[in-house]
């Protein structure tokens, strides 16, 4: 049985601002590093024998920080296909400015299909499932920390739990909010999903 966590990065600067980041790599702001601080500290003495983090700056940024707490985790290692969905045209606006320019895709299910000129959910269910079974098949009975973005551990968690891409969901994770799951074969047990009592006073 392997042993996943599966960890939202910490608060960015585009997450301040309310901007849609996607594959766009803005740094950690100085909460997002209270935050990776604070997951760090409720790590310290868990049994991680790996950590993976995507390469983008908020999710790398906060598994550097786990890591450097966490003294018998082995080196990081990163995985561009952790990286959030391709937000296409989409990248950098606030809501309100993606409402103003494309009124006509905001009123569909955009995961589905993926944003203008950005990534679909097939794409990303595919390519984070990939991504995630290599890391299982390595470390079969072991614990590993994933630190990744919300909508690819979504994407992941939908597929794992067998809800199809063209029936996209969203689980809640918050800045360093943190899914706990078992896997096995088929076998999955979810443990716990948006953990981040941890951050009173520090939430997004």
């Amino acid at each position: 049985m392997t042993l996943l966590y599966l960890i939202r990065h910490g608060r960015s600067t585009w997450n301040a601002e309310g901007r849609m980041q996607g594959q766009a790599d803005p740094p950690l702001d100085e909460v997002g590093r209270a935050q990776a601080q604070a997951l760090a500290v409720h790590f310290k003495d868990e049994p991680i024998h790996a950590v993976y983090s995507s390469p983008l700056a908020r999710a790398r940024e906060t598994a550097e920080i786990l890591v450097a707490i966490h003294s018998a985790c082995p080196s990081l290692k990163l995985d561009e296909r952790l990286m959030e969905r391709h937000l296409g045209e989409w990248t950098g606006l606030t809501g309100d400015e993606a409402r103003e320019r494309f009124p006509e895709d905001l009123g569909r299910n955009w995961r589905i299909d993926g944003p203008p000129g950005g990534e679909n959910q097939v794409t990303l269910v595919t390519r984070a499932t990939a991504a995630l079974d290599s890391i299982i098949a390595a470390y079969p009975e072991e614990t590993v920390a994933i630190v990744s973005h919300g909508g690819t551990l979504n994407a992941y968690l939908a597929h794992l739990l067998g809800i199809p891409p063209e029936k996209p969901v969203w689980f809640r994770f918050g800045n360093t909010g943190v899914a706990r799951l078992s896997v096995r074969g088929d076998h999955v047990h979810l443990l716990g999903l948006g953990d981040d009592w941890r951050l009173n006073g520090m939430r997004n």
